[in-house]
């Protein structure tokens, strides 16, 4: 029998019955800070544009949602390709997480597009930098559990970090080269 992509009305019962019998396994710290993040964005969405705090707060937490969004399809495509010859089921759980935190993500840096529109080199420099310290932070200190799926913590977490010392050094170098006189 050949699995489709596309969910039965089987299926949605299923995984709604599942969810609802095991809320703990579905509801996890990373949906709930992702819930967190996006609603940060609702609220953002209803400050009037001209706000001297969404000036650096709304690209700063567009930022934070687009390292979430693509480091979480990163890590789910990974345990994809690893480990899905021995371990089908979970791995393509985890990939189907890493596509809703990624269309979360979307969605939120969508919700705040009015106010990310002429916003200064700056205020964006300034945003990247306190993102990666914001997921650096999060990377050390709140590890997320499924950096550890099938043993790769240790692994996991240095590329994470790699990742986001790169997004640092981007923020240094970016910084540097508006503070030259031109």
């Amino acid at each position: 029998m050949h699995a489709s992509l596309v969910p039965t009305a089987t299926d949605l019962a299923g995984l709604i019955g599942y969810v609802l019998g095991n809320p703990f396994l579905f509801i996890s710290s990373s949906t709930v800070m992702t819930t967190g993040l996006v609603l940060g964005a609702v609220v953002m969405s209803f400050v009037p544009r001209g706000a001297p705090a969404l000036r650096l707060a709304a690209p700063t937490l567009a930022m934070v949602l687009a390292y979430f969004g693509f480091g979480t399809i990163v890590l789910a495509t990974e345990i994809l390709v690893r480990f899905h010859a021995t371990i089908p089921d979970a791995t393509e759980t985890q990939f189907a997480s890493g596509i809703g935190h990624l269309l979360e993500a979307a969605a939120g840096v969508a919700i705040l597009f009015p106010h990310l529109r002429r916003r200064s080199r700056r205020a964006w420099v300034v945003a990247n930098a306190v993102a990666v310290a914001y997921w650096m932070a999060q990377v050390l200190i709140l590890t997320p559990p499924w950096f550890a799926f099938q043993g790769q913590l240790e692994v996991v977490r240095m590329l994470a970090l790699a990742t986001l010392a790169a997004g640092a050094l981007v923020s240094v170098l970016l910084w540097r080269s508006a503070q030259r006189p031109r």
